[in-house]
């Protein structure tokens, strides 16, 4: 049996980025599915609960959104109101393979698929001569139910960044990008997607003074929050007005 390496081709190809204009990068960068399996495998189930129990705490404090709503109101003075709201066509979410915290990860990942965007994208910079990524950053994949991931070094992010667009993905409007850990490499990271129209976050655990941590000790954290990162970042809202007849 052939051995799968870690950027092997995954083998199922529904997924909502295959018209898209930087398929070719996530063909070449992807994780293979026994990567993602493998890293859950090797978790203990203590740290597996621990995981679940992050999940669990961004569903109860942030709750799910409806994939697209709409609502239209009438007022008196002769005018009406359509409103419209929907999911990001897609997330990218950027972290360093050696993140230290899951929980951390956990807490940017999970309003982006309780927004509804049908596109999340981890990506994991690698640095040089790194060959794996953090197996409960994986595992954190897996318990969510997030099947695409993928590393590059950084130059190769930058290049994937500079290829976005607001509405690459076509299956929604605008996108986002969220940023864990790698000082050195957020200010490029902000500016290529401040060029291509692309809200963007930057998030540094150790600095964030609005980050909510809630720790058991300090090798294990038990949930992370980050306030200013609920799921209504990942939505977009447009407004119609139209005259009363």
């Amino acid at each position: 049996m052939k051995k799968k390496t870690m950027t092997d081709t995954p083998s199922d190809q529904s997924w909502p980025l295959q018209s898209w204009p930087w398929q070719s990068w996530c063909d070449t960068h992807a994780l293979a599915d026994s990567v993602m399996a493998g890293a859950y495998e090797t978790l203990c189930g203590i740290d597996r609960a621990i995981l679940k129990k992050c999940i669990a705490r961004q569903h109860v404090v942030w709750s799910e959104y409806a994939a697209r709503e709409s609502r239209t109101r009438s007022f008196r003075q002769g005018f009406g109101l359509v409103e419209d709201d929907a999911p990001a066509a897609y997330a990218l979410l950027v972290c360093e393979a050696s993140y230290p915290s899951p929980a951390a990860f956990i807490a940017a990942l999970m309003p982006a698929l309780l927004a509804g965007v049908s596109a999340v994208l981890p990506c994991f910079i690698l640095a040089k001569d790194q060959a794996g990524i953090d197996a409960s950053l994986l595992g954190a994949l897996e318990l969510a139910g997030v099947e695409r991931a993928f590393a590059a070094p950084e130059a190769e992010v930058l290049a994937l960044a500079g290829l976005l667009r607001p509405n690459s993905g076509g299956n929604g409007d605008g996108g986002r990008i969220v940023l864990l850990g790698g000082s050195g490499f957020a200010e490029s990271l902000v500016l290529h997607a401040h060029r291509a129209g692309v809200l963007c976050r930057s998030l540094r655990s150790e600095d964030d003074a609005d980050a909510v941590g809630l720790c058991r000790d300090a090798a294990h954290e038990d949930v992370w929050f980050w306030p200013d990162l609920g799921p209504g970042w990942f939505r977009t809202r447009h407004m119609r007005i139209f005259a009363l007849q």
